[in-house]
């Protein structure tokens, strides 16, 4: 990042940097490094949800899933499905994925969970009663996912892509931070936006009980505050893309620039 910084501030270098942000989302942080200019033209989705099969070739291969669970969603009341993912990258042991699991049985709510790796995915599917209340796929199409209106609030990492196509979207978030920028991420949607919750760890391994993601997925499907802000911020972000509105400006200013 030092190394990134310094080329822009060459002379020959333009100071300006688009961001796949919102103005209203990180004010300060924007503004706070006075030598460059920071232009936020996100988000950079689809603001109406949306994707992929209509408009970019998909894989045979997940044509049957796809279909499987969005025809489940279709079969879920209103706001009632935990999304649990947590992106192409992070990996858990077998013990968390249990907890993981053991929460989704206490809580007793439907869901839709992404494992991406095979094998952990049939062990999972193993665990009794598991699959009577949700399902369990290796891929999905998130933003898709997202939009539909059987999700009640997602159980994520928190990367930068997944934060906010969930606040696009107006969802409730459990943050399931892993490593990088994904715990600031986490701080923002408890202690900023205020539209979710971080799990807390135990000490010395960093492992998240099942008891504990539990309590955070029902305090966020409850908590009528953080429901108001999501919305709050679904409003925010996809004005920013009309026209008129903050990112459109300034795409538009940077254009000009060039």
């Amino acid at each position: 990042m030092h190394d990134h910084i310094k080329v822009l501030k060459l002379p020959t270098s333009i100071p300006r940097i688009l961001v796949n942000t919102v103005d209203e989302l990180e004010f300060e942080s924007i503004r706070a490094v006075k030598e460059l200019e920071f232009l936020p033209i996100g988000p950079l989705i689809r603001s109406d949800g949306r994707n992929s099969s209509e408009y970019s070739p998909r894989m045979d291969f997940f044509e049957q899933t796809l279909d499987d669970y969005i025809q489940w969603l279709n079969m879920q009341p209103k706001s009632s499905v935990v999304y649990v993912s947590f992106g192409t990258i992070a990996s858990f042991r077998m013990e968390q994925l249990e907890k993981i699991a053991s929460a989704l049985l206490e809580i007793g709510r439907p869901f839709l969970w992404v494992i991406r790796d095979s094998n952990q995915a049939e062990r999972v599917r193993k665990i009794a009663r598991l699959e009577e209340h949700g399902m369990i796929v290796g891929w999905c199409s998130q933003v898709e996912v997202f939009s539909h209106q059987a999700i009640g609030c997602v159980v994520m990492h928190c990367g930068w892509n997944s934060t906010v196509e969930a606040l696009v979207a107006g969802l409730r978030i459990v943050a399931f931070p892993q490593w990088s920028d994904q715990p600031m991420h986490a701080r923002m949607i408890e202690d900023v936006w205020k539209t979710g919750v971080r799990v807390r760890t135990r000490e010395g391994d960093g492992m998240v009980e099942g008891k504990e993601i539990a309590r955070c997925v029902e305090m966020v499907m409850e908590d009528e505050e953080m429901k108001t802000n999501a919305e709050k911020w679904k409003e925010v972000t996809r004005e920013a893309l009309h026209d008129g509105g903050q990112s459109t400006i300034n795409l538009q200013t940077f254009l000009h620039y060039l």
